[in-house]
């Protein structure tokens, strides 16, 4: 505990003042209340004394023969239970026969002390005083006990002016003390108060102290040195605001360390981008351990460092790209003093460079294919032509034989022009005929070509529902094929059992609505390093798919300015989610 300079004068003065009235009625009261226990035991006495006596006037009748002993005995007794005679009791060996003092427990101790003793002088016990005497001639000990407590409250009784005169004379004293420190101390305490102030970052008040000594000088000199305080405090706040608010509204996360690599400081934008990223719990290491581990060897080797870190999203199924740069932390003169780390989630940008090259990969193999198309088509028409004529020349001659073989081929050649045609849709799909739909219809029809098709009994499909309708302007025909092509994907993926789940829920992002449909399998998934693919033409994992419907699906939704996620986990599952902007009451069709 601080104590100032105004304590240090008062406490001495009210310590000494203090114990000295204090002492005094310490001293008052022991010797008032020794006083009065002392007449108390004197007048008690007394009382015994009396009791004595008559005891042995009965005693006498005993010895006369007018009286038994024990008729004596209990004409006493008797006598004494109708008499009030506060705190007396007669006892013989450890039995009680008669008790006004009303003692709960203990008076074999105090019996035993009294027989022990004989000397028939006061004894103590506990909050309690006895005076007693032991008859020999009837085996009786007879005494009155006090209660030390009552004897307190009557010596506080008889005190109370002379306490209430040393508590007022206390108070006088403590007032004239106080009145002295402070005229002693208050010069300086009033520079020792405006220099805490300045600590804390407050330096707006000056000193008033009209005196010549010493003490006028220092107050003078203080004076001056805080009108140049307050000007280099106001350029500091101002360059030391401007410094958080960058920091504060960048969205780069900033990291500063010591040369020890532990962190001193991070901004808002550091907190934000680890919360995002998620620790895998067999391949990645923690983000902020990754940043301290490239911290740690710029630190070593002096270098600026910059590395894309690439994090395994567990919830998502999908990757978190970080964009980490560090270097060292250096001082005007060079000194350094630890390291900086500035950091960004470049995830969202990662993902368009890929739509972007997944989007180029996909225009040039359309081009690619529109033109093989039209080149295979032509041979290929000719050819089952050729076929077919053939067929019925043939057929007469080893029919059944000829017949299947003329079948197998004709099927093949349906089955090359069936890929020439999805090739031609891929590269140049019909433009889109634009309308307003409810996608819950949509989805209605498609489930039901698909329940038409080959479902497998041990494959459920649930429907989740969250919203009351869907209306988008796109076209019905091409979200029909998209929702055809990802249920059947999601149908292979199930095998022989499981569960697809559709959800179509409303959601909002950046203001604007859209209608949302997760399309959830409980199925084989997705590798990382598949997942990024599934979208490129003829990439399949399927040993009889053509690897474009995905392709299709991707080229589909674009047209009908959606888009479409998916995220994915292996033997946990595979979601597709696809968002197409709602229609607007207002908006023109």
């Amino acid at each position: 505990m601080r104590f100032d300079i105004e304590n240090k004068i008062l406490i001495p003065f009210m310590i000494v003042l203090v114990l000295s009235i204090v002492t005094l009625g310490m001293v008052s009261y022991w010797n008032g209340y020794q006083l009065l226990l002392t007449n108390e035991i004197q007048n008690r006495y007394y009382h015994l004394e009396e009791i004595i006596l008559h005891i042995e006037d009965i005693h006498l009748q005993v010895l006369e023969g007018r009286l038994s002993l024990g008729e004596a005995k209990l004409k006493v007794i008797q006598f004494y239970s109708q008499t009030t005679r506060e705190g007396l009791f007669i006892a013989r060996g450890d039995e009680i026969l008669l008790d006004q003092f009303n003692i709960e427990e203990g008076w074999d101790e105090i019996l035993l002390t009294m027989t022990v003793s004989n000397k028939n002088e006061p004894i103590q016990f506990e909050n309690s005083v006895f005076v007693y005497h032991i008859n020999q001639e009837w085996d009786w000990i007879i005494g009155y006990g006090m209660r030390k407590d009552l004897f307190s409250q009557e010596v506080l009784e008889t005190q109370k002016y002379m306490i209430l005169l040393s508590i007022v004379s206390l108070m006088f004293s403590i007032q004239a003390a106080i009145f002295i420190a402070h005229n002693i101390s208050k010069p300086i305490k009033l520079l020792a108060d405006l220099c805490d102030k300045i600590s804390l970052g407050t330096p707006q008040e000056k000193i008033t102290i009209k005196r010549n000594d010493e003490i006028g000088m220092l107050a003078q000199a203080f004076n001056n040195m805080m009108d140049k305080l307050q000007l280099n405090t106001a350029k500091l706040i101002e360059m030391t605001k401007l410094n958080e608010d960058i920091l504060r509204n960048i969205s780069t996360g900033i990291i500063t360390t010591d040369q020890e690599g532990t962190i001193t400081s991070l901004n808002p934008a550091a907190e934000g981008i680890f919360n995002s990223v998620q620790r895998e719990e067999t391949q990645n290491l923690a983000l902020r351990e990754r940043l301290q581990r490239q911290i740690g060897e710029t630190l070593t080797s002096g270098k600026s460092i910059n590395h894309i870190h690439v994090f395994e999203d567990d919830t998502e199924g999908s990757k978190i790209y970080v964009d980490v740069m560090t270097s060292l932390l250096k001082g005007e003169t060079g000194k350094i003093s630890g390291a900086i780390c500035n950091f960004r989630d470049i995830t969202e940008r990662k993902r368009i460079e890929n739509n972007m090259e997944t989007l180029d990969r996909l225009t040039s193999m359309g081009q690619l294919a529109a033109g093989m198309a039209h080149e295979i088509r032509n041979p290929l028409a000719g050819m089952k032509t050729s076929v077919q004529v053939l067929q019925k020349r043939l057929l007469n001659e080893n029919e059944a034989s000829n017949k299947k073989l003329f079948d197998g081929l004709l099927f093949e050649i349906d089955r090359i022009n069936q890929l020439i045609t999805d090739l031609l849709n891929f590269a140049k799909p019909k433009r889109p005929r634009y309308e307003v739909v409810n996608i819950k219809d949509i989805l209605e029809r498609s489930l039901d070509l698909n329940n038409k098709g080959e479902i497998k009994k041990n494959i459920k499909i649930d429907i989740v529902d969250y919203s009351e309708e869907l209306l988008c302007f796109v076209d019905g025909d091409q979200i029909q094929q998209i929702f055809l092509n990802i249920v059947k994907n999601a149908i292979n993926a199930l095998a022989d059992k499981g569960t697809l789940t559709i959800i179509l829920e409303g959601c909002q992002e950046n203001h604007k609505e859209f209608a949302a449909i997760k399309f959830q399998d409980d199925g084989c998934g997705i590798s990382p390093e598949n997942i990024e693919r599934i979208f490129d033409p003829f990439y399949t994992t399927n040993p009889q798919g053509t690897g474009l419907g995905l392709s299709v699906v991707y080229e589909l939704v674009k047209e009908n300015k959606g888009i479409i996620q998916v995220s994915s986990r292996v033997n946990k599952g595979t979601e597709f989610k696809l968002t197409f902007p709602l229609h607007q009451i207002n908006e023109a069709i």
